[in-house]
C-alpha cells in the first residue's frame, strides 16, 4: 500500500475569479494592456492547471510516444514465428522436347523458433515496455510537482507585490514626514536623504515583485505546455501550514519502494537479463522446415525436410559478451540511482526542515509587526516623541524583514517540490479551500 503525506499549502478563496473573455467587435480596438488584463483575468484552479499540463506538455507527449513505440516492439516480438512462410514455384522444359517434358516444383519453407527465443524476446520487450511506462509515471510525478510549485509561486508573487505596495506607501509617508520636519528645522538633510533612499529601495522592490509576478505566470505556461501569450491567472491565496515529517529513514524507504524511475531501472535489468538469455540461445539456430512437390517426367514427387546453419565460424560469443556488459551496466545504473535517491531524500528533508525553522521565525506576523512598528514610529515622529533616525531604522528593518520573509516562502516552495520529486510523490503540497 502506497503511503502519501500531504504538506498543506492551503489555497484560500480570494478576490480572483473567472470572468467572461473580453472580445472585440469588428470596429472596436483593444490595447495590448487591456488584452493582457483580460487574459490575466482568466483564472484557473490548481486541478485545472494539472489537467492542462497533462494534456499539453510536449515532454509528456514525447514520453507517451516512446511508450507507444515500445508497445509496437512488444507486438513485433509476440509474432508466432521469426518470419513469414516462403513459397517457391519453379518450372523447366527442354526446348527440343515435347510438351510432356515440362517439369515443375513447389516448395514451402517456414522458419521456427529454437532455444526458446520467441518467449525470451517477448519477455525482453515486455520488460522494456514496463520500463518506458514507469519512466512516464515518474515524469508525471515530476510534472505534478513542477505545476504545483509554479502555481504556488504565482500566489506568492501576488502576495509579494501586495507587501511591496504596502511598503512603498509606508516609505512615502516616512519621506513626507521627514521632509516636513526638515522644512520646520527639526530634522536634517541627511535624514531626508535617508528617507528618500528608503523610498527608492521600496519602489525597487515593488518593481521587482511586479516582474516576478509576470515571470511566474510565464513559468507556469511552460509547465502547462501552452504559449506564453496564453498566460492565465490563478485563484486563491497562499497560506503555508508547516507539517512535521516522518523519520528520514522511513521517507527513504518509501521513496525506494515507490519511485517509478527505480521501478523503470529494475525493468531494464529484467530486459537485459532476457537479452543475455537470447544471446546465449543463439548457439541453437532457428530451424527451417520445408515441404515440396515436384513433377518430373510424369511422376509426382513429395517430400519434406529441415535445414539449419552450423555455428562453426560464428559462435555468438561477441553477442553474449555485449549482452552481459549491458546487464552489468543496467545493474550499476540501478544501484547508482538507488544511492542518488537516498541522497536526494536526505537533502530534501534537510532543506525542508531548515526552511521550516526559518518560516516559524520569519512568518507573516513578524512582517505585520514590522509594518506596525513603522506606523507607530511615524505617529511618534509626528508627535515629536522620537527622532527621524528611529523612524528610518524601523523603515530599514521593514525592508530587510520583508525580503527575508519572501525568500523563506520561496525556499519553502522549492523544498516541498524537492520532497515530492525525491519521494516519488509520497509527499506533496496539498491545496484545499
Amino acid at each position: 500500500m502506497n503511503k502519501r503525506l500531504l504538506l498543506c499549502a492551503m489555497i484560500v478563496p480570494g478576490a480572483l475569479a473567472v470572468s467572461p473573455m473580453v472580445s472585440a467587435q469588428a470596429k472596436e480596438s483593444v490595447s495590448l494592456k487591456e488584452y493582457q488584463q483580460a487574459k490575466a483575468s482568466q483564472a484557473v484552479s490548481l486541478n485545472q492547471a494539472m489537467v492542462m499540463a497533462f494534456e499539453n506538455s510536449p515532454v509528456l507527449a514525447l514520453r507517451r510516444a516512446a511508450v507507444s513505440i515500445q508497445q509496437g516492439q512488444l507486438d513485433h516480438a509476440s509474432r508466432w514465428a521469426p518470419s513469414n512462410p516462403e513459397f517457391e514455384l519453379g518450372a523447366r522444359q527442354a526446348p527440343d522436347q515435347a510438351d510432356e517434358s515440362l517439369e515443375y516444383g513447389v516448395r514451402v519453407t517456414q522458419e521456427i523458433w529454437m532455444g526458446n527465443r520467441g518467449d525470451l524476446g517477448q519477455s525482453r520487450a515486455r520488460s522494456n515496455l514496463s520500463s518506458r511506462q514507469q519512466e512516464l509515471e515518474y515524469l508525471k510525478v515530476a510534472t505534478k510537482a513542477r505545476v504545483r510549485a509554479a502555481y504556488f509561486r504565482i500566489l506568492l508573487a501576488q502576495k509579494e507585490l501586495e507587501t511591496a505596495t504596502r511598503a512603498v506607501d509606508l516609505m512615502q509617508r516616512t519621506k513626507d514626514l521627514v521632509e516636513m520636519s526638515v522644512k520646520q528645522g527639526k530634522q536634517t538633510r541627511i535624514d531626508l536623504n535617508t528617507a528618500v533612499i528608503g523610498l527608492a529601495r521600496a519602489r525597487n522592490q515593488k518593481a521587482s515583485a511586479e516582474q516576478k509576478l509576470e515571470q511566474s505566470k510565464i513559468d507556469l505556461t511552460e509547465v502547462l505546455g501552452v504559449s506564453p501569450s496564453d498566460a492565465v491567472g490563478v485563484t486563491g491565496e497562499l497560506d503555508v501550514t508547516l507539517e512535521d515529517l516522518p523519520p528520514t529513514s522511513q521517507l527513504v524507504e518509501m521513496a525506494q519502494s515507490q519511485r517509478a524511475d527505480l521501478k523503470a531501472a529494475a525493468a531494464r535489468i529484467a530486459a537485459d537479463e532476457s537479452g543475455l538469455e537470447v544471446a546465449k540461445s543463439l548457439t541453437i539456430p532457428n530451424l527451417k522446415v520445408f515441404g515440396f512437390y515436384d513433377r518430373e517426367e510424369g511422376s509426382n514427387l513429395f517430400g519434406a525436410g529441415v535445414s539449419m546453419p552450423l555455428t562453426v565460424f560464428h559462435d555468438y560469443s561477441g553477442e553474449q559478451r555485449q549482452a552481459a556488459a549491458r546487464l552489468k551496466t543496467s545493474e550499476l545504473e540501478a544501484e547508482a540511482l538507488r544511492l542518488a535517491t537516498e541522497r536526494q531524500v536526505v537533502s530534501a528533508v534537510a532543506r525542508y526542515e531548515s526552511t521550516a525553522v526559518r518560516l516559524r521565525q520569519m512568518n507573516e506576523s513578524i512582517l505585520e509587526r514590522s509594518e506596525e512598528t513603522l506606523q507607530l514610529m511615524q505617529k511618534a515622529l509626528r508627535a515629536g516623541k522620537v527622532g527621524a533616525s528611529d523612524v528610518l531604522a524601523a523603515q530599514d528593518n521593514l525592508l530587510s524583514v520583508r525580503q527575508e520573509y519572501v525568500q523563506a516562502q520561496n525556499d519553502y516552495i522549492d523544498a516541498v517540490r524537492a520532497l515530492e520529486i525525491s519521494t516519488g510523490g509520497a509527499l506533496s503540497m496539498s491545496a484545499g479551500s
